[in-house]
């Protein structure tokens, strides 16, 4: 159990910063991680000033959700929570869920930009249920399909206070489309949903329509530039640490754990190179692009090597580069040639300078999709990558016309 006199230096520092801070807290772009997470969740126990809690892209995982989450249940004052732009996955999403059964003051809360999925959203929408003070509902950019999107839709049934839903840059599809249209002819009190950027087809966006002409109350539905499937079924998985724990499990023939983090044995060269074929890829950033304005566009994406969970190295797997273009248009001031542009990536280490640069080729997958896989065997620098190191990708000339991005770096711990 963490305490104050168990706290880094820099754990007390912000835990005093917090505990004294009252209205608005923006703590953004901070890199606290979980043990800034833990201690901001200590200082909230006792805070009784604090109103609006904002923690967007500071790299907390499932244990600093955790550690929040339970602070959540005693604290009486904070009303808004943004987590967004972190590691969080359904872990933390049904940590959070489990307190908001409890907890009466929170309106508005922000999971934006994580890795939650239908576990997390299932969660979530049990909580739904029971919850009668959340206002706002933030949980775009995420990895929601069709089962998350169906409980959702059988929360949105009875729940009579949620007003705003976000589930922009997801996985659903008609399926989930079809339920929340359901759900839309029951509900009679969300009045803004947002399902754009999502893959959802014809027959989820018929649905849609249909509902919002009896549902009378919804004032914005947005279910533009839905992106192809086959994008999203190239994407990479982001492994969770229930996913560690059953490779723990089947390596140690162990059925139960201590209650402490479980780190994987040290390994012989040959397993290892066989639980490196099979590993996830545990980071990634991507950018879905909502409109084809210039203000909305990127034409990269970068990402800094993580340090492993017990303060070992990491060992790359491989870098991953997906892109998918807007289909050609018939309108005759819209109208350009899907190219399939070659990807430059760039390598700097710790310290900024450059150590690789190098042109990748993309493989058209489809039409408008490219991929670039860089494996070990294909370059050098695949193997070298350490803690610290930024990866970028430049998304090529034609990045105006990009619709998804995504760079994703697979890895998995060194025992050393």
């Amino acid at each position: 159990m963490l305490t104050y006199q168990s706290m880094s230096e820099s754990q007390r520092k912000l835990h005093d910063f917090v505990k004294n801070a009252s209205g608005w807290l923006w703590w953004d772009e901070k890199q606290i991680g979980n043990d800034g997470a833990q201690a901001v969740a200590e200082a909230l126990k006792v805070n009784t000033t604090l109103t609006h809690l904002e923690l967007r892209e500071n790299q907390i995982g499932d244990v600093g959700a955790r550690a929040i989450a339970e602070t959540l249940k005693v604290n009486k004052t904070v009303m808004e929570v943004a987590l967004s732009w972190n590691q969080i996955s359904d872990a933390g999403a049904r940590a959070i869920a489990e307190t908001l059964k409890v907890n009466t003051n929170l309106r508005w809360l922000t999971l934006s930009s994580n890795q939650v999925g239908d576990a997390g959203a299932r969660a979530i929408a049990e909580t739904l249920k029971v919850n009668t003070t959340m206002k706002r509902l933030f949980l775009y950019h995420n990895q929601i399909g069709d089962a998350g999107a169906q409980a959702i839709a059988e929360a949105l049934k009875v729940n009579t206070n949620l007003i705003w839903l976000h589930l922009k840059v997801n996985r659903i599809g008609d399926a989930g489309a079809q339920a929340i249209a359901a759900a839309l002819k029951v509900n009679k009190t969300l009045t803004e949903l947002t399902l754009e950027n999502n893959c959802i087809g014809q027959v989820g966006i018929q649905a849609l329509d249909e509902a919002r002409k009896v549902n009378g109350i919804l004032t914005k539905l947005d279910i533009q530039d839905q992106i192809n499937p086959l994008a999203f079924s190239l994407l990479p998985r982001l492994a969770t640490s229930e996913d560690w724990q059953r490779v723990f499990h089947l390596l140690t023939r162990r059925h139960e754990l201590e209650n402490q983090p479980a780190l994987l044995p040290a390994l012989p060269a040959e397993v290892a190179e066989l639980v490196m074929h099979e590993a996830e890829y545990l980071q990634g950033v991507q950018h879905i692009h909502q409109a084809r304005s210039s203000y909305n566009q990127i034409d990269f994406l970068k990402l800094t090597m993580p340090r492993s969970s017990n303060g070992n190295s990491i060992r790359v797997k491989a870098i991953q580069v997906l892109r998918e273009q807007y289909e050609a248009k018939s309108d005759p001031f819209e109208q350009y040639e899907a190219k399939s542009d070659p990807f430059d990536l760039i390598v700097r280490d710790e310290h900024g300078a450059v150590r690789y640069k190098w042109v990748a080729e993309a493989l058209v997958v489809d039409s408008n999709i490219q991929l670039v896989t860089i494996s070990p065997t294909d370059h050098p620098v695949i193997r070298q990558l350490r803690a610290g190191w930024e990866v970028e990708v430049q998304l090529g000339q034609s990045f105006r016309f990009v619709r998804l991005a995504s760079l994703s770096v697979g890895y998995i711990e060194r025992q050393d």
